[in-house]
């Protein structure tokens, strides 16, 4: 234990006497003999159908929890994981594991455990990594410091985070299955080890100097809880495999079908070179206090004259970016003939996350975010139209009633509502009460929404076409708000994205569609980052680091900025030319090679398709 770590040994003490009661002996327990409570085990993990990974969950959890009892420490600390299930218990002695993360062969009593659970050597190698895992290299990537202590830093974005309610969110479920010896929840021991560790140098945010902190005499893991968790996990991750599979499948045989003439045509209009030029300025939203940037095309030469009926296309950023995040695609989509507008959302961008960084937000994005961002889209439109009718060039060239909406993740949400979908407000709490948040992190944004009562209108019937990046809105719309779009929509997914995974926030509401014009595009190594740039901010900020983004980000954008264009080219400007982008046979060929690949689009999957493939 550094010296800073003793220093804070009777705050830890003080912490922990606010958080563990003791009720009697606690060496008082059940102890059913090993094959016993082995079988227990065995018998309730088989009819769990728990997969391997499932186990690997489980250990790795009791693993790290092992890592207190590394080195000496003052106060309270645990000296034993106790393990639970139902009325059976079992204890591990830390030091057992610590010698194990080490590298030094498993005891006797971790040897009948790895044989209990029937561990592989690569899953130990993978249980050894994970309590030998550091953290602060992690956060050092990711925060980008405003001032000289990376300590204070790492502290307060842990403790600004694990104060609001999506951190609230995961302790709630973190405790329920680390807890403290007499059974309670492990929630604020939890936080108060995570705040603690991440203040504490030189060796800050650890796993070993997180459980150091853990401040009760024993950590107790509720494996039922926990297997539960990781039941869903592994079904979770089994289920995604099976439905990626089966759009890849149905895309290569819709790709077979059709001709090759189509290919050829969506490569000519791919490779034309754009007529115009992109001139962006900045407007100001007076009676909604934001800025946006919009872009307008401009000939290139003399000879090229404006189209009339011009559409508008807004995009609507996700949490934590700003309107400069697509300046890349609406420059693109300017010089092919589109009028462009990307807001600002003052309450979810990345001026947001610098409040929350810094102490002068108490949460990641207020309950007033929702409406306010379908509303600022529509109230932005009402701006830019008065704006332009003074200009003797564009007055008459703009068709109002034809907008376009691209927004990646929350802003997928904001183009859902914008085109039509209610919010189902009384869906969530079967939803946000189940174990899915592990393995679809962005309801911890979406179950927010539970404390909504009412919202008003917020369908904007301006909008004729929606383009979803990413989108989240599984939780907030469910199947009846999905069903209610009925203006052309195509959502692309990823299915490297953890953060809004493709199974249940695109595959599955895709099956959920009604309108005639769907389309669904999964592409392969694509995660919840790769279409979003690094823009430079100031003040404390997050970065995404390098292995969240995934492999070549800019072929990422190029196949946003292409799937825009035929998606908008056919459905608000009316060219059925550039139908034959959106093509499975042309999006295979194409990419074919790259290292994004497969990319594969459909515009069909019943629901009963889905099931049958994930749950055969």
């Amino acid at each position: 234990m550094t010296n800073s770590g003793e220093a804070n040994g009777g705050a830890i003490a003080r912490v922990g006497k606010l958080l563990w009661k003791p009720s009697g002996d606690r060496r008082t327990r059940l102890h059913g003999r090993n094959e016993d409570w082995g079988k227990t085990l065995r018998r309730h993990g088989e009819r769990w159908k728990l997969r391997r990974p499932g186990w690997t969950f489980l250990l790795g959890t009791i693993a790290a929890a092992s890592l207190v009892g590394m080195t000496p420490r003052p106060g309270f600390s645990a000296e034993e994981i106790i393990l639970t299930y139902g009325f059976f218990e079992r204890t591990i002695q830390v030091e057992d594991l610590a010698a194990f993360a080490r590298g030094e062969h498993p005891s006797r009593q971790l040897a009948a455990y790895i044989r209990l659970f029937n561990l592989s050597e690569r899953q130990l190698e993978e249980i050894r990594r994970i309590l030998n895992l550091s953290l602060s290299n992690t956060l050092s990537q990711s925060l980008t410091l405003n001032n000289d202590s990376q300590s204070v830093n790492e502290a307060v974005l842990i403790s600004q985070f694990l104060y609001t309610r999506q951190g609230q969110a995961l302790l709630e479920i973190v405790g329920n299955v680390m807890q403290t010896p007499p059974r309670q929840s492990g929630f604020y021991a939890v936080r108060a080890a995570l705040i603690l560790a991440a203040a504490d140098q030189p060796e800050g945010l650890t796993i070993l100097n997180f459980l150091e902190k853990f401040p009760a005499p024993a950590i107790r893991v509720d494996a039922i809880r926990g297997l539960a968790i990781a039941d869903q996990v592994g079904r979770t991750l089994s289920d995604a495999a099976q439905s990626v599979a089966l759009v890849h499948g149905q895309a290569a045989i819709i790709a077979s079908e059709e001709p090759e003439a189509m290919v050829r045509e969506a490569r000519q209009l791919v490779g034309a070179s754009p007529p115009y030029e992109a001139l962006r300025s900045e407007l100001r939203v007076p009676n909604r206090r934001f800025q946006a940037n919009l872009y307008l095309p401009s000939p290139s030469n003399a000879r090229i004259v404006l189209p009339t009926q011009v559409p508008v296309i807004v995009i609507s950023h996700g949490l934590g970016d700003s309107r400069f995040s697509y300046d890349y695609l609406a420059t693109y989509l300017a010089r092919r003939g589109f009028v462009v507008v990307v807001p600002d959302h003052p309450g979810s961008n990345s001026q947001q996350i610098e409040n929350l960084l810094e102490g002068l937000s108490q949460n990641v994005v207020s309950d007033e975010e929702f409406v306010a961002r379908p509303q600022d889209v529509s109230a932005l439109l009402d701006t830019l139209e008065i704006h332009l009718a003074g200009n003797s060039i564009w007055r008459d060239r703009i068709n109002w009633q034809n907008v376009g909406i691209i927004g990646q993740s929350f802003g997928g949400y904001t183009a859902l509502a914008l085109a039509g979908a209610p919010v189902q407000t009384g869906s969530q709490p079967e939803i946000c009460g189940s174990q899915l948040i592990p393995v679809n992190p962005s309801l911890l944004l979406q179950c927010q929404a539970e404390s909504l009562s009412t919202l008003p209108p917020l369908q904007d019937d301006r909008v004729r076409a929606v383009l979803l990046v990413n989108p989240v809105g599984s939780a907030l719309f469910g199947p009846t708000g999905y069903g209610t779009v009925q203006v052309p929509t195509l959502i692309l997914a990823g299915v490297a994205d953890t953060v809004a995974p493709a199974l249940p926030e695109q595959i599955r509401p895709f099956t959920w569609l009604q309108t005639p014009d769907r389309y669904l595009v999964l592409v392969g190594s694509l995660t919840h980052f790769s279409v979003i740039p690094e823009v430079p901010r100031r003040g404390a900020s997050l970065s995404v680091p390098l292995a969240l983004i995934g492999p070549n980000p800019n072929l990422a954008r190029s196949y946003l900025e292409v799937l825009s264009l035929g998606f908008f080219q056919t459905h608000l400007v009316g060219d059925t030319r550039y139908a034959s982008i959106l093509t499975a046979r042309y999006l295979q060929e194409a990419m074919a090679g790259e290292l994004l690949t497969p990319v594969s689009l459909i515009r069909d999957l019943p629901p009963a398709v889905l099931q049958q493939a994930i749950s055969p």
